[in-house]
């Protein structure tokens, strides 16, 4: 009941935000802008500008053809020089919708103009915006009907459907701006290698097209996308095209903020779905779209750095680049070897260290990682330390913490990151062949910090740390209520899976969603340490009020239902506010 009045409350505002823009319009037109004298100027034999603003020759015309509704809006894709439409236009064209007796797509001429419309410079911001404010849109494709107003109570998405459909295409839109290269750099450089852009257009359109009727959007949206591939006469490349972005429009996404993309075996799986090249550039444009028109809270730079190095992963993978796990492991260590002979450490010394690292180090990280961990190791395998450094995104750190193995100070450490404001984007839990301890995070400065802020926060952390080091540690146990209203208002129930690996035994993914709070990992892995479940590694996905956070986990006990059971239960009675 809530849903349906919020959209029809919605669905009201619409039409009266359309009704006082006609009247303010007639008013500008009646007092303010247009001199008396001025005349009508021809556009063709349907439809002339007063001042900036189309205007129809026969007031029939729509009535008559609905067709030419579009022609209007494909007049106004082209000329620059219109900036919106006259008042006893805007009239008629509310008449003309309301006695439609078909949608404009089973109308021929109409369906030809809307794809020629979508192919051109602009399509979106004058053509597809303004169909959609004037409910256009609405009436010629009747799918677009279901969307309107629909709201999404889920603590991330912070507009109804229709409207972050209209921001993801207009998102779309500024990647062929190169004013928009500072901002996405990658995106720009890819949109021009798209052979037909229109179809990530329509893609865009049908993404979510499928959200409140139940069950599974994506999927029941490639019928939808399909339909209209087949009214609209797209090729089967086309149309298969479009049902796959449709169908996985979420798949770059949620590889890249759950899974271990440093994995090769990660990337083969992802490229295994994905298939081509260009189909990875037309989701990399999309995903990117996609999370810019969700919510202005969710997107930073971190995020930007997920998704580019998996489409630079996949990239190479799809080049020919090597993707066995043992030949990527051999070549990290080689090329590790060549740079610390290069740094002065001789062939002894470096055999120490890859004793005591043991050889699955160089499958669990990547190269970067690998070559800035090592010349902190190698002088001393026995010597506990810490090392910080600024990640891909200027506002988060990389912080690597090397000591002997006790209980529960992965759960510690955490809290120490809590305590000291910053968000935990990923973690990378390693004991080494010796019982050390090698933990990676990538953790985020407080939002609206500056150089100033990073600068006293970090050195904050770097004091904790070493503290922990010398076995100082304060055990921050307060209570972490949802501090936000929002959150306190649409509360959501935490999901919790676990799903084995059917190759190798003892392993397990948990994906949990819950409502977000300070020390929420801090808590989560305190729980694994009590059934003792070793942690492998964390994938932290913020999404504004709401974490989608993936584990990676070794326990056999989790072989057993029961076990699984117990641990959700504990599991979920944490994660309930």
């Amino acid at each position: 009941p809530v849903e349906h009045m919020m959209k029809d409350f919605f669905r009201v505002t619409r039409r009266v935000t359309e009704l006082n823009q006609m009247l303010l319009q007639l008013f500008d037109e009646a007092i303010l802008a247009l001199d008396t004298s001025e005349k009508p100027r021809p556009l063709d034999d349907d439809f002339q500008l007063r001042g900036t603003l189309i205007d129809l020759r026969d007031d029939k015309l729509f009535i008559r053809e609905p067709q030419a509704i579009l022609r209007m809006f494909y007049m106004m894709v082209r000329n620059r020089e219109i900036t919106g439409i006259y008042s006893t236009t805007l009239r008629h064209l509310r008449h003309a919708r309301r006695h439609l007796n078909e949608p404009l797509c089973y109308i021929p001429e109409a369906r030809e103009l809307f794809l020629v419309m979508l192919r051109h410079p602009g399509a979106v911001s004058r053509g597809l915006v303004p169909m959609h404010r004037h409910s256009v849109l609405w009436a010629y494709m009747p799918q677009w009907s279901h969307i309107v107003g629909q709201m999404q109570f889920d603590l991330f998405h912070a507009y109804t459907v229709d409207e972050h459909t209209i921001r993801v295409l207009q998102k779309l839109e500024s990647f062929s701006h190169e004013e928009t290269r500072q901002r996405h750099p990658l995106c720009v450089d890819l949109w021009p290698r798209l052979s037909h852009p229109e179809l990530i257009l329509i893609a865009a359109l049908f993404h979510d097209i499928a959200k409140g009727r139940g069950g599974d959007h994506a999927i029941q949206g490639i019928a939808d996308a399909r339909q209209f591939a087949a009214d609209h006469f797209m090729n089967e490349e086309d149309s298969d095209l479009l049902a796959w972005l449709v169908e996985d429009h979420l798949l770059m996404s949620l590889t890249a903020q759950k899974e271990d993309t440093q994995n090769p075996d990660v990337i083969k799986r992802f490229c295994e779905r994905v298939k081509t090249p260009q189909r990875l550039r037309a989701l990399y444009l999309l995903t990117v779209a996609d999370i810019r028109g969700t919510n202005p809270k969710i997107w930073n730079s971190w995020k930007a750095s997920l998704l580019e190095n998996l489409f630079n992963s996949a990239n190479r993978y799809f080049s020919g680049g090597e993707s066995n796990r043992a030949v990527i492991a051999s070549q990290r260590q080689m090329n590790a070897m060549d740079a610390l002979t290069d740094a002065g450490y001789d062939a002894k010394q470096q055999r120490r260290l890859w004793q005591a690292l043991g050889p699955a180090y160089f499958v669990r990280h990547e190269e970067n990682e690998i070559l800035w961990h090592l010349p902190q190791l190698i002088d001393d395998v026995e010597l506990s330390r810490i090392a910080i450094r600024r990640y891909d995104a200027p506002n988060t750190l990389q912080v690597m913490v090397y000591m002997p193995n006790t209980d529960r100070l992965f759960t510690r450490l955490c809290r120490i990151f809590s305590h000291q404001g910053l968000d935990i984007m990923a973690a990378r839990a390693f004991v080494t062949e010796h019982n050390y301890i090698l933990d990676t995070f990538v953790v985020q400065f407080p939002a609206n910090s500056g150089e100033s802020d990073y600068r006293r926060i970090q050195r904050s952390l770097e004091r904790e740390l070493n503290d922990f080091l010398q076995g100082i540690f304060q055990d921050d146990n307060r209570a972490c209520g949802i501090r936000s209203r929002r959150a306190r208002h649409l509360p959501i129930s935490p999901s919790i899976s676990i799903v084995g690996y059917d190759d190798s035994p003892g392993w397990h993914t948990m994906n949990i969603v819950a409502v977000n709070r300070p020390y929420l990992l801090a808590d989560i892995t305190e729980i694994l340490s009590d059934f003792n479940i070793s942690l492998r590694y964390a994938k932290i996905a913020t999404l504004d009020e709401r974490v989608e956070d993936s584990f990676s986990l070794f326990s056999r006990d989790l072989e057993n239902p029961q076990k699984q059971l117990e641990l959700k239960r504990v599991l979920f009675e944490q994660l309930t506010v």
